[in-house]
């Protein structure tokens, strides 16, 4: 999908755009009539020596005509905001979506979000209103000049074109400019973000000074390409200036010397002179509107990548057949700000409603690949998919599913389960509203706790995390498990579940396990041989067995 920011909001916000051309429309009209009224009062004082009392009416239409004209401007600017802000918050909408449920580099992201999607309001702000203005008012002055004066509307008409073709000469560099100036901000924001997450190994390794000096030459480039992009927009609006200073000096000389022969009224030769500025005032303004479409094009064509992508609804889960496959194709991932890959193209197929056991040795990158696999980082490289196992038409990449699908869909226990300061029903629940204290008895039940919540005093309702009832490193791991065990999802992800614990404990767990495995589809990291005896298979990375 091409995904069209400024022309898709027009589109769907086309009744204020509508409301908006209404406004220019009046204004236009008032620009008119006060021009009009304006050459009245001046033809009845000088011209034919009127006092104040014939003047009053005329002056008092002026009047009215110039304040409406200045409380439009109220509403024009407020339909404008309206325009922007809906354009704005779509955007922002969509990249939330389409790039935190990647995890994309977090500088970047601030880079699109901010600077880029601002950088569309100036196109509702200056762009759109000059390019109103120009297909309203300059065609009724062009039409009212050639009723009244056709040769100043023929001068009108052959001066028109000259702006809008040294625009485009110009606009050709002012492009390229916009674009590296973009391309700096980006560097110069990531470089920074770089910096600051790093701050304590280059202290270590004293390589601040040069890191600082790096991002002072980003720095300095930024502010160059911004000078450059600056310059060019002064030589624009200098250069209309000039183009249109002197076509309305062509046409007030064309109008003086026919009024000194005597071949037209003052009156006239003096409302077509005032409607002349009034003629290329879109045009005077259109170098400052050029720039700014100039930007709003570039943020559009820099967001458009991550807004065309097809991201899943929230309800994609439903359209996945429990259970569900998961696989890893040409898997890669290095840690950020190194070279050392700790997974390598690797491609791997964990089969729908199976049991699967990881092994391997520590350091292999088990607990990477299970982040991974629960779309808790993305992968340098590669994807996992996840299906029905009915075809690749009914798989989904997980890096396009909100985070609120994959929370639906699944479970990821790591070996340290995070406690909250919370009851011990909440710490297995995880606040979830459908889920009852006796679904989180269960789960700690079917979690080998049982004995641990009888003991309790408060049961449910005894406090943990800091201040609160102290757990061991088993009972951690237990209550991550309990914390699966009630969630119920389809695809879990456990990440050695059973370190710890003696032989009874663990028979209890894998049995609860092996029960709870039913129509689900189960991950799990472990170097315990009782673990891989009840996989159903157990992939070794480097090899399948």
């Amino acid at each position: 999908m091409n995904k069209r920011i400024l022309f898709d909001t027009l589109k769907a916000q086309k009744h204020i755009l509508y409301a908006r051309i209404g406004a220019e429309l009046a204004s236009s009209l008032l620009v008119v009539a006060a021009a009009w009224k304006t050459a009245s009062v001046v033809n009845l004082v000088f011209i034919e020596g009127r006092g104040s009392a014939k003047t009053a009416p005329e002056l008092t239409v002026l009047f009215l005509c110039l304040l409406v004209m200045a409380l439009l401007r109220i509403p024009k600017a407020r339909l404008e905001r309206r325009l922007s802000d809906a354009a704005r918050l779509s955007c922002r909408k969509s990249l939330h979506t389409a790039l935190l449920s990647e995890r994309h580099d977090v500088s970047g992201l601030l880079t699109l979000a901010l600077e880029r999607v601002d950088a569309l309001d100036q196109y509702f702000r200056t762009v759109l209103p000059t390019a109103v203005s120009f297909a309203v008012l300059v065609p009724l002055i062009l039409i009212i000049s050639a009723i009244l004066d056709p040769l100043s509307a023929l001068l009108f008409l052959a001066t028109l074109p000259i702006a809008p073709f040294l625009l485009y000469l110009i606009g050709r560099a002012t492009r390229r400019a916009s674009e590296r100036q973009w391309d700096e901000m980006s560097r110069l924001t990531s470089g920074f973000g770089e910096l600051i997450r790093a701050a304590m190994t280059l202290k270590i390794f004293h390589r601040t000074d040069a890191e600082g000096a790096h991002l002072a030459r980003m720095s300095r480039s930024f502010s160059d390409a911004s000078l450059r992009v600056l310059r060019l927009a002064f030589i624009s609006s200098f250069a209309l200036e000039l183009i249109t200073t002197l076509s309305i000096a062509l046409i007030a000389v064309s109008i003086g010397l026919r009024l000194v022969e005597g071949m037209m009224d003052f009156w006239t030769a003096f409302f077509v002179l005032i409607l002349a500025p009034l003629f290329y005032q879109p045009l005077r303004e259109g170098g400052i509107a050029f720039h700014a479409a100039m930007e709003a094009k570039t943020a559009e064509e820099a967001l458009r990548p991550y807004l065309s992508r097809t991201v899943p609804p929230d309800g994609a889960q439903s359209r996945v057949l429990s259970p569900p496959a998961l696989a890893a194709a040409n898997l890669t991932y290095r840690y950020p700000l190194t070279e050392e890959s700790v997974l390598t193209r690797l491609s791997l197929t964990f089969p729908a409603g199976k049991r699967t056991a990881l092994a391997g040795a520590s350091g292999t990158g088990k607990t990477t690949l299970l982040t991974l696999l629960a779309g808790l980082a993305a992968p340098t490289e590669g994807s996992v998919q996840i299906s029905d196992g009915a075809g690749a038409d009914h798989a989904f990449d997980l890096a396009t599913l909100s985070e609120k699908t994959k929370c639906a869909l699944i479970s990821y226990v790591p070996q340290e389960p995070h406690i909250f300061s919370a009851t011990l029903a909440e710490n297995v629940t995880l606040w979830q509203d459908n889920r009852s204290p006796e679904d989180a008895a269960a789960a700690l039940e079917g979690a080998a706790l049982g004995d641990f919540l009888r003991a309790l005093p408060q049961g449910l309702d005894t406090l943990l995390g800091a201040g609160g009832h102290p757990l061991s490193a088993g009972q951690r791991h237990r209550l991550g498990i309990a914390r699966a065990l009630c969630a119920a999802r389809p695809i879990v992800l456990l990440d050695e579940p059973t370190a710890g614990l003696d032989a009874e404990t663990e028979e209890h767990v894998l049995r609860t396990l092996t029960e709870f495995a039913h129509r689900r589809t189960l991950i799990v990291s472990s170097h315990r041989p009782a673990v891989m005896a009840w996989a159903d298979h157990t992939i070794t990375l480097g090899g399948e067995t």
